[in-house]
């Protein structure tokens, strides 16, 4: 690092110039919060388990205990043009574990036998950092 920073690279200088800011106007913004009544749980499961049903029923039984949850993504518009360098995928599928529980296993070899996903992705916790 010390040696980055005696380069010419403005950005490692060890005192800055003070480039003058321009105040900004504050942006007023209304977003009006979902009613009172709105359970967006219960709104994603019911999608969930409607296209779980009718893509891959045989997993039903997943969804309805909570284990497995399909998001949609067509549902919430097209990738910005601005992601454009990557291909997201248009549904991902969450599925619920417990590390040390071997019906989790067997959940998740049935869930990759099934979708047969391009990718998987496993989230640890922390203390299982190597």
């Amino acid at each position: 690092m010390e040696a980055l920073k005696s380069t010419a690279i403005p950005i490692f200088k060890s005192s800055p110039l003070s480039f003058p800011t321009k105040s900004l106007k504050p942006i007023n913004v209304s977003i009006n919060p979902p009613p009172s009544d709105f359970d967006f749980r219960l709104e994603i499961s019911r999608d969930s388990r409607a296209t779980i049903a009718e893509t891959h029923p045989e997993l039903l039984d997943l969804a309805d205990d909570g284990i497995l949850v399909l998001v949609d993504k067509t549902k919430f518009g097209p990738v910005p043009a601005w992601r454009a360098e990557f291909v997201e995928p248009q549904a991902i599928w969450l599925v619920g574990t417990s590390h040390i529980s071997p019906k989790s296993v067997k959940d998740v070899e049935r869930v990759v036998r099934a979708v047969k996903p391009d990718n998987v992705v496993v989230e640890l916790c922390r203390s299982r950092q190597v």
